[in-house]
């Protein structure tokens, strides 16, 4: 945390921005998600920060303001800041009045969707959040990339030591993935991506070039990237489709999210719900099993374990991470935490 402090606070970033940011990138390293945590603290917070495209300082004003529903405009401040401010709005709607919405606008890259819909189910609620990116899955039948992979997740509170927790993007696969094949000269598989004139290839550096990444279940993920963009650009007021920006530009994003908190008292008792739940998972883990040497898992129960069995106050990161925030920290004259090699 100190270190973040001393990356960003320069820049302008409160301490308490700092914090929420810092907070849910650690939670994606602690989870194992580490395209998602400390490692974009470079090449996408500080640099756009610096670029201007990022308000450092940023003034949230509310311009919908309804009993149960709420669109803020996030002022291109950070995405992590803007979406924990909205779904703890979203959060405070829902124990109130049975459900809270919150949309955003004019906002940034926020990090893992879980995490989001993951703070709700903390309260003993039902969580959802959603967000539009940049675009990278063509409309089925097309050779255009125009709809970004648009994550979303829902979380729900349980029996279990954390929360059943699903948070997915609706691409077949991550954009670093291609990377990094094209990087070592590897072949990608059939149905990653496509050429610019829309045919199947197994070459990365086709794929990096057209920019298209095919999505799950073919024109099913391309419905529900879809339908998230009209959840969070349009209806947020904020931009969608390809003009959302990417990260390698150099522009505002202004993306958009949607948050909504489910109160499960308002449909019955939280006790019962959880007993329901158990029912379910025992059922799931009792099912037969297709290899008996691999257990039925539910959705987000490996990042949890990982989570859960991490050493107190410390968190695991990949090795080319810590060459970086070496060199990082050397240029802004910032103290590397202390770090320690593990096999």
């Amino acid at each position: 945390m100190r270190m973040g402090r001393d990356l960003f606070v320069p820049f302008g970033v409160s301490e308490q921005h700092v914090e929420s940011l810092m907070n849910n990138l650690l939670d994606a390293d602690e989870k194992g998600i580490y395209t998602h945590g400390l490692h974009r603290i470079a090449p996408i917070y500080i640099r756009h920060i610096k670029q201007g495209n990022i308000n450092p300082r940023p003034d949230f004003t509310l311009v919908k303001d309804e009993p149960n529903i709420k669109v803020v405009d996030a002022d291109n401040g950070l995405g992590a800041v803007a979406a924990e401010t909205a779904m703890r709005e979203a959060i405070r709607i829902s124990q109130e009045r049975g459900v809270g919405v919150v949309g955003v606008r004019n906002s940034n890259h926020f990090g893992t969707a879980a995490y989001y819909s993951e703070m709700a189910a903390k309260e003993e609620l039902i969580g959802l959040s959603f967000t539009n990116a940049s675009p990278g899955i063509a409309p089925t039948g097309s050779s255009k990339p125009l709809l970004g992979n648009n994550p979303w997740a829902i979380a729900c509170p349980s029996h279990l030591d954390y929360p059943i927790s699903l948070d997915i993007a609706n691409s077949i696969v991550a954009r670093g993935k291609i990377r990094l094949a094209a990087a070592k000269g590897e072949p990608i598989p059939l149905g990653w991506s496509l050429t610019k004139e829309g045919k199947p290839t197994t070459d990365p550096n086709e794929a990096l070039e057209s920019g298209i990444i095919l999505p799950i279940g073919d024109y099913k993920g391309y419905g529900i990237a879809l339908m998230v963009d009209i959840l969070t650009g349009i209806l947020s007021g904020s931009n969608f489709a390809d003009d959302v920006l990417s990260f390698e530009t150099n522009g505002k994003r202004k993306c958009g999210h949607l948050f909504i908190a489910l109160n499960i008292q308002s449909f019955m008792p939280i006790d019962e719900f959880k007993e329901r739940i158990q029912i379910l998972v025992k059922k799931i883990k009792a099912a037969p099993k297709l290899d008996e040497r691999r257990e039925i898992l539910l959705p987000g129960e490996i990042e949890w374990t990982k989570k859960l069995n991490q050493q107190e106050g410390t968190v695991k990161v990949l090795e080319p991470f810590v060459c970086d925030m070496k060199e990082l920290c050397q240029e802004y004259g910032v103290e590397l935490p202390d770090y320690q090699a593990v096999e």
